[in-house]
């Protein structure tokens, strides 16, 4: 599973220009935290400048390597060892967050990034990053103009919480290579007619509810009783019924969508 994303703020998200990053992009940013998945942007600048393009969330730069690798930041608060690139800074996170290298994620832009995008699996440049960094990510996304960057962190943020590998690691096997390489298996689709079962029993109790509260089988208050009682029982179960249907449907939409993705990004 993916425990740290390292995103470069300048291309990637867009601040290049610096201009403060778009509030719909720090929301996707938050999904990704609240998902229990530590955050670390990447920037050329300064703490300070990094925050002003933050527009002032304190929360986002916990972790950051800044000034391209110079200054790290863990837990907010800076490392010691200084690092003479994008790649050492990383190193030096990883070891403080006790992450593995298996378990980041790095979606890069700039041509500070190139050497860390070859020197991680789970590698990520946007359409529209330099031809380093495009060259040495393992995976395309559209930019974060067209989307690309919202819809990847949310797959991570989603996966993160089923603990499962995003969409665009459990392709199909256009991305078999990299799944063999980092041992992950494309789960099964969930059963079509899985759901049915809930239904089909939710109804059948409502209606033996009903009729043996007509047959006069019981007293009139003992009648009630059971219709009563039948009634919740098959509306719990109908309602269940509906809710794993909605989720079914759910998980093959987002499954289609990641083989989607996977076709069209995969180089």
């Amino acid at each position: 599973m993916i425990r740290l994303v390292l995103v470069d703020m300048d291309r990637a998200l867009g601040t290049r220009d610096g201009r403060p990053l778009d509030q719909a992009v720090l929301e996707h940013l938050h999904k990704v935290l609240h998902a229990g998945i530590l955050l670390a942007p990447m920037t050329a600048r300064d703490r300070t400048q990094a925050l002003t393009l933050l527009r002032g969330d304190e929360s986002c730069l916990q972790n950051a390597v800044l000034r391209d690798g110079a200054l790290v930041v863990a837990d907010g608060m800076p490392l010691g060892e200084r690092t003479a690139s994008r790649l050492e800074g990383a190193r030096a996170l990883m070891r403080r967050l006790g992450v593995a290298l298996g378990e980041v994620l790095v979606l890069g832009g700039a041509s500070a990034d190139a050497e860390l995008l070859s020197a991680v699996p789970r590698s990520v440049a946007t359409r529209d990053s330099s031809q380093a960094a495009r060259s040495c990510a393992r995976t395309l996304v559209p930019g974060v103009h067209e989307g690309g960057v919202a819809a990847l962190l949310d797959d991570v943020a989603q996966a993160a919480q089923w603990g499962e590998e995003p969409a665009f690691l459990r392709a199909d096997g256009s991305d078999g290579g990299l799944r063999a390489e980092l041992g992950a298996e494309a789960p099964l689709e969930p059963a079509r007619g899985h759901a049915a079962v809930p239904l089909l029993a939710g109804a059948a109790v409502v209606a033996a509810s009903f009729v043996v509260y007509l047959s006069d089988t019981f007293p009139s208050i003992a009648g009630m009783m059971v219709l009563s009682v039948g009634l919740l029982v098959g509306v719990a179960l109908f309602y269940m019924g509906l809710s794993q249907r909605r989720d079914a449907r759910k998980a093959r939409r987002a499954a289609a969508a990641g083989r989607a993705g996977a076709r069209q990004v995969r180089r």
